[in-house]
């Protein structure tokens, strides 16, 4: 193995503990935050993890290069020391000192000539390669490197073209609802427990009674959106659902370009909000994509911007209070799952209404996130 791998190898190693024990350290702090504020956190961290790993780079090869130059100034101070008790010369076999170090000095070469026994040599170059191996995992497990790296300029074209390739392109806005295969039947159908994350029919899609017995009401939901009681069998209910969901698309995307989150862009929160359409009163899809436009520039993204979006959709204007109905009739029977994250607060107080519709919300966005993610729309 050439002496250069061996440095290479030890710097590695350097880089490695000196900078992963940094990044350690200097994240702590970040896990406290939320979510948003805790990526922001850690991209702040990324100069002085840099910093640690360069200086643990030039650090491990410096001494990985003494050590070298140690060993082989050790090994040829044996080299002038060894050899056989035989080969030591009689000082009374010559006639002058002079005449015994000629005859040293020839005999020396002569040996020195000769080809040094091959020992079998361990693979170093496994040794760099794992090195290497190593440094990049721990750099690709974190996300917040994964991501720098991921912009930067020699990355960026690669990683868009295997996004593309492992990862399908949403649909056209308009024909998200085109017909019974449409990504909003499977993503809502299964927020709503009338299909499974792969599309297939729940025994709940035949009929089933509304948990929210608004005034009191028993009304029967049919169809893959649940169509409160408007009747017919399940095909007349699915079509229903199409058309239903089909009225809202312009309305709802317009919104959310007038507020800065084109939905093409945004297919994600597009399609909550459609969801929001389906199950809420119209005010709440109405509201929503002005509320997700206020909560984006205030810095939330990604699940955490979806999630606050709709909860803070259901705050009534004129009252300023959360108000759900429907939902709050469910959080309130001990009979339903929802009751027991809400037990623990006054009825009807801020953060019982605040734990029931996140409760709720929660649950419809991970089973949007599910279907996405089965559909290959989503990592």
């Amino acid at each position: 193995m050439k002496l250069h791998h061996k440095i290479l190898i030890g710097a590695s190693v350097g880089a490695i503990a000196i900078g992963g024990i940094n990044h350690h350290i200097n994240v702590m702090p970040c896990q406290l935050l939320s979510p948003g504020a805790k990526q922001m956190c850690e991209f702040a961290t990324i100069p002085d993890t840099a910093a640690a790993t360069q200086s643990g780079f030039v650090l491990g090869g410096t001494l990985t290069a003494i050590g070298l130059g140690l060993s082989v100034l050790s090994h040829s101070g044996s080299l002038r020391n060894g050899g056989n008790r035989s080969d030591n010369i009689a000082p009374d076999s010559f006639s002058s000192a002079t005449s015994v170090g000629e005859l040293y000095a020839q005999q020396l070469m002569q040996r020195l000539q000769q080809p040094l026994p091959q020992q079998a040599e361990f693979n170093w170059n496994w040794l760099l390669y794992g090195a290497v191996g190593i440094a990049g995992a721990i750099a690709i497990i974190n996300p917040t490197t994964r991501q720098t790296i991921a912009e930067t300029g020699l990355v960026r074209p690669l990683a868009t073209a295997l996004e593309t390739i492992t990862y399908r392109t949403p649909p056209a806005i308009a024909d998200v609802a085109k017909d019974m295969n449409s990504i909003a039947v499977y993503a809502i159908g299964h927020a709503e427990g009338n299909l499974t994350v792969s599309g297939q029919e729940t025994s709940l899609i035949k009929g089933h009674v509304d948990p929210s017995l608004i005034g009191g009401r028993r009304v029967w939901n049919k169809g893959w959106c649940s169509n409160y009681g408007k009747g017919g069998n399940l095909d007349q209910a699915n079509q229903g659902c199409l058309q239903r969901t089909q009225s809202r698309i312009t309305l709802i995307s317009s919104k959310m370009q007038q507020n800065g989150l084109p939905p093409e862009q945004n297919f994600e929160l597009f399609l909550n909000i459609l969801d929001l359409w389906n199950q809420a009163s119209p005010r709440v899809s109405d509201v929503a994509p002005k509320v997700a436009g206020d909560l984006f520039k205030k810095g939330l993204r990604g699940d955490e911007l979806i999630q606050q979006t709709r909860i803070e959709s259901f705050r009534d204007e004129s009252t300023g209070l959360l108000s759900a109905g429907g939902l709050f009739n469910i959080c309130a029977n001990p009979r339903n799952q929802a009751h027991d994250f809400v037990k623990m607060h006054p009825y009807r107080s801020e953060n019982w209404r605040n734990g029931c519709i996140d409760w709720d919300q929660n649950r419809r966005r991970k089973a949007i996130s599910n279907v996405l993610k089965h559909r290959g729309y989503k990592r």
